[in-house]
């Protein structure tokens, strides 16, 4: 019998590790799978022209009341310029242009296009835009559907000029996607985003059949059910990252339980672990699947196919919380994966030149700080100790950067763990290096000691890492300090300085509000991004302190000084209000660190005006990997 494994939608930059890991081990035990991954396609489908002109088509039904509220009209004009970042209104001037030869001819001299292009530019506005838009469709459909085919089909081969340029055009397509469906929007960074609905258990079920709001229901109608008519799978499985797949993930499941009720549907991934207490006491939402997978899924899917193949009791499979009639039961028996047991991933349907995703282990070798539950990660009982199973072999690790390189030749690797360590690093650099196969590769990782070390940092460099994401929280000493996290605040300024000289790209991650923090430790996070702006071409986001049940500051609150309120049962997230007994209240965290981050937003890279934060990382990793520097990309970011 035939299972599916499936991803939804996440992002546009690259495939998913969780599902394909769990894709290579299962088809190795010889099961009849298939792997759906259906984050690598759906971007660019749902970009295509036929969902588009259903897009436009819901615009044109409300054209009699935007000629009669003026308020409506603008405020629809204001979301397609602000979702396109402006694109709208440079393709509809090039239009403009094209169509007025006389306007063109004299506008042959670069001094008078630019001045006449201005000149149209400034009369397009929110209040016409849409009414410019509908009369000009089939030529904006058109070249919305020339960059979506080649960035399909050619992605980051191409030339920055020509992925940017492009990728402003299906901007476009993009912004129809939010003003028909607004509050909901199509996030290239997140996948289905937008305040469409809470993730309250009341939400969830209105969204798996609300067309109004919900534009994954049409796709998944005309993409999904004919492939699952033709297969019949008798289980499937659907993998859940971030908060952001909540919706799309019951929404599939929804669908395809309409379509056949007798599929199996389990639900696994990071975000179902942690949220399973909330999900198997919820009892609405059975309805849309049948079991739960806690922890890495390799082995406890493998035995779920085998049961539902046999038509025997669930109850001896480990790790799972599975519908028994009209009971929820979970299963008496737990099993700790070990890491060294995993496949390298397999993946499907990659577009040329996509980075990898590759996970040497499943915890943080350090694992004390006090906000942090990436510990718990990858374990079935959340068990945030670190030891030899969760920890893979160096030599094994090797060997999946070598397979993935000879399969996929991927333009990088992005080390997917918590934390790598410095001597992990430095193994792959130096194997890397050994071997003349010098894969790309960067990662999560804290700012140690050792890359006060010029030496060591430049032979990082040489063996091909290319930096990636810190986790500095804060820039004062004493937050640091109560935080735990270890780090001494003047390293850093070695640690950076070494990261320029051997082109080591940080982004770095920073909270505002942590127990205790004043706004004067607040304002040194803030100093210190303006300090260092220059050299942190990844650039940064800083967070408001969240309060996680499993956490240690959850768990623990009293001992911070917090007064902690789950939300209430029926909200599928593990966010938590809080009262503070000093330092910075709940509400002004958020607001400093908005504040914080709109200061700041003028030192960030030019790219950040036109892609959001997590398309630009991958983006400049992507390229530098090409050896093209964040300096070098600065130009035609307005051009169409």
């Amino acid at each position: 019998m035939k299972t599916w494994i499936c991803t939804t939608i996440t992002n546009l930059y690259g495939p998913l590790l969780g599902a394909a890991r769990l894709y290579s081990y299962t088809k190795k035990q010889g099961q009849h799978i298939a792997f759906k991954d259906i984050n690598q396609g759906i971007f660019f489908s749902l970009l295509k022209r036929r969902y588009l002109e259903q897009a436009l088509e819901r615009m044109q039904y409300s054209l009699d009341s935007m000629s009669r509220n003026t308020f409506f009209r603008e405020d629809l004009g204001a979301i397609i310029l602000h979702s396109s970042n402006n694109a709208f209104r440079e393709m509809l001037t090039k239009r403009f242009l094209i169509v007025h030869p006389g306007i063109k001819l004299a506008a042959t001299s670069n001094i008078f296009k630019t001045m006449i292009s201005s000149i149209i530019s400034s009369k397009i506005n929110a209040g016409n835009v849409v009414y410019a838009l509908l009369s000009e469709k089939d030529y904006l459909l058109s070249e919305i559907e020339k960059s979506r085919k080649l960035l399909d089909e050619q992605f980051f081969t191409l030339e920055p000029d020509a992925f940017i340029e492009n990728f402003r055009v299906l901007l476009c397509g993009k912004a129809l996607f939010d003003a028909s469906y607004f509050p909901a929007q199509l996030d290239f960074g997140l996948g289905y985003y937008g305040n469409a609905y809470s993730p309250s258990v009341g939400d969830i079920i209105r969204a798996v059949g609300d067309e109004r709001y919900n534009f994954l229901i049409p796709f998944f109608r005309n993409e999904i059910l004919p492939l699952l008519e033709q297969e019949q799978p008798h289980l499937v499985g659907i993998s859940l990252t971030g908060m952001f797949e909540l919706i799309p993930a019951f929404t599939l499941a929804h669908m395809i339980k309409e379509f056949n009720p007798s599929t199996h549907i389990t639900l696994g991934g990071v975000l179902v672990t942690e949220l399973s207490h909330r999900i198997s006491n919820n009892s609405r939402l059975w309805s849309f699947f049948d079991s739960l997978v806690l922890g890495p899924g390799e082995e406890i899917f493998n035995e779920l196919i085998d049961r539902i193949d046999t038509g025997t009791e669930l109850s001896s499979v480990p790790n799972i919380i599975y519908k028994d009639d009209e009971s929820i039961k979970t299963s008496t028996k737990s099993k700790e994966f070990d890491l060294n047991d995993a496949c390298t991933p397999e993946f499907v349907s990659l577009r040329r030149s996509s980075g990898l995703p590759l996970e040497t282990s499943s915890s943080c070798y350090w694992g004390k700080c006090i906000f942090c539950y990436y510990p718990r990660q990858g374990s079935s009982v959340l068990d945030p100790a670190q030891h030899k199973k969760r920890m893979r072999r160096i030599d094994l690790v090797l060997e999946d950067i070598k397979n993935l390189k000879e399969k996929y030749n991927p333009s990088l690797i992005g080390l997917t763990d918590s934390c790598v360590h410095p001597k992990r690093l430095k193994d792959i650099a130096e194997a890397n290096i050994t071997s003349g196969n010098k894969v790309k590769f960067f990662a999560l990782f804290r700012m140690e000691k050792e890359f006060k070390s010029k030496e060591f940092c430049t032979k990082l460099a040489e063996g091909g890492f290319m930096g990636g994401y810190v986790g500095l929280e804060s820039g004062s000493q004493r937050v640091n300090n109560i935080i735990n996290k270890g780090i001494n605040i003047v390293d850093l300024t070695p640690i950076i300085k070494n990261f320029k000289s051997t082109r080591i790209l940080a982004h770095i991650y920073s909270i505002i509000g942590s127990p205790g923090e004043t706004r004067q430790d607040a304002a040194e996070t803030y100093k210190f991004f303006k300090r260092w702006h220059k050299y942190l071409k990844l650039g940064w986001q800083i967070y408001p302190l969240y309060v996680l049940e499993k956490s240690p500051i959850g768990q623990n609150a009293s001992s911070f000084g917090l007064t902690v309120t789950p939300l209430p049962e029926d909200y599928l997230t593990e966010f938590m209000l809080y009262k503070v007994s000093s330092g910075l209240s709940q509400e002004e965290s958020m607001g400093l660190a908005i504040n914080y981050t709109e200061q700041l937003k003028s030192y960030m890279h030019p790219l950040s005006s036109i892609m959001d934060i997590e398309s630009m990382k991958m983006f400049l990793l992507t390229q530098m990997a090409k050896g093209i520097s964040p300096e070098q990309i600065t130009m035609n970011l307005h051009k169409i």
